[in-house]
């Protein structure tokens, strides 16, 4: 019996043996085909070591490097070599470094610095900035550039990883842009993440107007429309004193205090492209690994024709201007005012506010983030959208434009709150009328959003013209507006110090525009 235990014992560990060597064969199966012999190791170079990429470094440039901030001032940096990390994928093998620098550098998007401010403690704001050294090993070639990730507000409040962010790995809810400098501050190119997918190619702005190529990422997308999008940055602005330390006893020194605050230095502006019908899926991405690194190339400028006919997008160009707007771009505006004025009330917006004008026209521009605005006054005013471009935005914000040339400046400043529930109001018939709304992600938002709920809550006192229905009041329409649509806006990113609520417009009163806009619709 003892004997059979020890066969049986022989037995279980030649199975394991077996088992092991078929392991083994599986995973040399699915080596990487650029190196059939030996799996790399993801954390270990094979050409790139930490050392060599530091000697490739230090024969190139100064150990300390000089890069020019975004005010024109000088700032230096230095890679910190001991804390330098491998990475490889396929034909790309990296070698990435912290940035030791004068004072704190930081980069955000529009709203993030719209929700920060100046000296704010925020345990969530931050950047993941990097010196990378990138080896090419089929073209046998070395560079070096900075690497930033700057993510979005809703990204960075619910994550504390971003430092888990590399040049070859992006956490797969990762939301915002990759931004990639030469050394001495000059941007090269980006991308714009949503939820780990690249939505968005950034590159530098182009003096002729011309939109950049993309670095190789193939899609089914129709049509590509850029914008430009800014990147507010934030160093240190720091003070020094003198303050006495210690005592009688053992002596009076005098010691230096400082006191570092970031302030705002300025704008890093690029172009921003994305496609409206993206479809790229992973495969995709993986294949563009071939020939492609994931950014820090400079991207030569498109030689394609770019026709700038001013025969084309002829509603968009007669009420807005945007001088360093591509053709591409007004193709999608005007896409965008045709959707508008297919619905009664949308056409009869568009035709008012080109009368309002007159020879006039209001600017338009897009910007990074998801939300518009309508400036009232001074050179620029006119529109900003989101860089979505939905039409239903394009039709909030011309409803501001439509008022306020109807209004005084103070009047209209006076009543910010209820020219918003207005346009919202009008956003929401406008919207609800569209045949792709029922299931859509517009219908989940009227349901969900606790203000557009409050304002679907109007239409069971007014009709889509602006009247009273059968059987209420104007008084009814004024308690729902004041006791419960005015509080729900305050309580929600619509303070009461920025968004004024004029109460001596009572009930209808604050629907006078959409009256007059729907005064010939069915």
């Amino acid at each position: 019996m003892k004997n059979i235990g020890k066969c049986k014992k022989w037995r279980i560990l030649a199975y394991i043996s077996v088992l092991g060597m078929l392991f083994a064969c599986a995973d040399q199966m699915l080596l990487d085909n650029e190196n059939p012999a030996v799996r790399q190791a993801k954390n270990k170079n094979q050409e790139l070591t930490v050392s060599v990429a530091r000697q490739w470094f230090e024969s190139n440039y100064t150990p300390v490097v000089p890069t020019r901030s975004v005010d024109g001032t000088e700032r230096l940096q230095k890679p910190y070599w001991e804390k330098a990390k491998e990475h490889n994928r396929k034909r790309y093998e990296v070698v990435e470094t912290p940035i030791l620098s004068q004072g704190v550098h930081v980069v955000m998007d529009r709203e993030t610095a719209t929700y920060w401010e100046s000296g704010m403690k925020s345990d969530f704001i931050r950047n993941t900035i990097r010196m990378v050294v990138l080896r090419d090993k089929k073209k046998g070639t070395t560079r070096s550039f900075i690497m930033t990730f700057v993510g979005t507000l809703e990204y960075l409040k619910k994550t504390r990883t971003i430092g888990k962010n590399s040049y070859l790995y992006r956490q797969p809810d990762f939301s915002g842009s990759v931004l990639f400098h030469e050394l001495d501050g000059t941007f090269m190119n980006g991308w714009r993440y949503s939820e780990g997918k690249i939505v968005a190619t950034l590159s530098a702005i182009s003096n002729d107007e011309q939109t950049m190529d993309t670095l190789g990422v193939q899609t089914r997308a129709e049509v590509e429309v850029c914008y430009e999008s800014c990147f507010p940055v934030f160093e240190d602005d720091c003070t020094y004193s003198y303050v006495e330390t210690g005592d009688l006893e053992s002596g009076i020194v005098l010691e230096i205090e400082e006191n570092c605050i970031p302030k705002y230095k300025g704008d890093d502006c690029v172009t921003d492209c994305y496609w409206e019908d993206d479809g790229s899926d992973d495969e995709e991405e993986d294949d563009w690994w071939k020939d492609y690194p994931s950014g820090g190339a400079i991207i030569p400028p498109n030689t394609g024709n770019n026709n700038n006919n001013t025969n084309s997008s002829p509603k968009a160009k007669n009420i807005f201007r945007n001088s360093n707007m591509t053709e591409t771009n007004w193709a999608a505006l005007e896409r965008m005012l045709d959707k508008i004025m297919a619905d009664c009330m949308g056409e009869a917006l568009y035709y008012g506010l080109a009368e309002l004008l007159g020879d006039q026209t209001l600017s338009i521009q897009f910007n990074n983030g998801t939300g518009g605005s309508f400036g009232p006054q001074g050179e620029s005013v006119g529109i900003s959208l989101g860089g979505q471009m939905e039409s239903n935005q394009l039709f909030h914000e011309m409803m501001h434009a439509y008022r306020a040339y109807q209004e005084t400046l103070s009047s209209y400043n006076d009543s910010m709150l209820n020219g918003e529930i207005e346009a919202w109001y009008a956003q929401y018939l406008y919207t609800s009328r569209l045949p792709e709304y029922p299931g859509s992600k517009w219908e989940k938002r009227d349901n969900t959003d606790p203000r557009r709920r409050k304002i679907k809550d109007i239409a069971q006192i007014i009709d889509d013209k602006g009247n009273l229905h059968p059987g209420k009041s104007s008084w009814d329409l004024s308690l729902v507006i004041e006791n419960e649509i005015v509080p729900t806006f305050h309580q929600n990113h619509y303070s009461a110090d920025k968004y004024p609520f004029d109460y001596d417009r009572p009930g209808l009163e604050n629907f006078t525009n959409l009256r007059k806009l729907t005064i010939n619709c069915l």
